[in-house]
């Protein structure tokens, strides 16, 4: 694969103006249009040198935070689809909510002091010039509008350079309506046929996860 083609490929996960949306949250299915977007890129240097053995943070990026929220009013919203690269030996945890740990397994749900490799980034897994988007996170008021990270280091060395390298799509969104135990509430009646139509899957739709999985460590039926 050349250059070229790696960039389309990596600007194909991007979502657009005029895509439709959707996101679970307590049980209430939201769909919203994208109608305007900008471009973020942020370099993010971690704040220490992570010494071996040791766990450094946690750290919330002051700067990457969604600001404003839903309005009513307008019934607009904003969104941020985040992804970012690493460079650095570190394994890197998620927490978002900031309280909330993401990316464990239900047996393996955080790391722990026996064992550091388990819901984790690497650096190969997402390059600091060529982030992929198996990092991607979505941010979006009040809930989940900033992201907690710490860092291990498994090296017999310091790590001294850990930095991450951001790119956020900044979105505005409409709302179109939601729906809740079947029934679909528009948000205002030029959108009844469009959101029953997103509803039944009749249009092309993105859904997005704002909130992790969760399970019960032990098995059940």
């Amino acid at each position: 694969m050349n250059v070229s083609d790696a960039l389309k490929n990596w600007s194909d996960g991007w979502i657009k103006e005029g895509y439709f949306i959707s996101f679970l949250v307590e049980g209430v299915s939201y769909f919203e249009r994208v109608v305007l977007r900008d471009f973020a890129h942020w370099e993010y240097p971690w704040f220490e040198t992570i010494t071996p053995g040791v766990e450094s943070g946690p750290q919330v990026p002051d700067l990457l935070e969604v600001t404003k929220g839903y309005d009513a009013a307008s019934c607009t919203n904003q969104i941020w689809q985040v992804i970012w690269g690493m460079k650095g030996q570190a394994l890197l945890y998620v927490e978002l909510p900031t309280d909330t740990h993401r990316h464990g397994i239900p047996k393996q749900p955080k790391p722990s002091s026996v064992n550091r490799r388990v819901s984790h980034y690497e650096e190969w897994m997402s390059p600091y010039d060529e982030p992929s988007f198996i990092t991607e996170h979505f941010l979006m008021r009040p809930d989940v509008d900033r992201i907690n990270f710490s860092a291990y280091n498994p090296n017999p060395q310091d790590e001294p350079d850990l930095i991450l390298n951001f790119f956020i799509n900044k979105m505005k969104t409409e709302r179109l309506g939601m729906a809740t135990n079947g029934t679909v509430t528009p948000s205002q009646g030029r959108w009844t046929d469009t959101l029953d139509k997103l509803y039944r899957g009749l249009i092309p739709c993105r859904p997005i996860s704002l909130y992790p999985v969760t399970a019960p460590a032990e098995a059940s039926h």
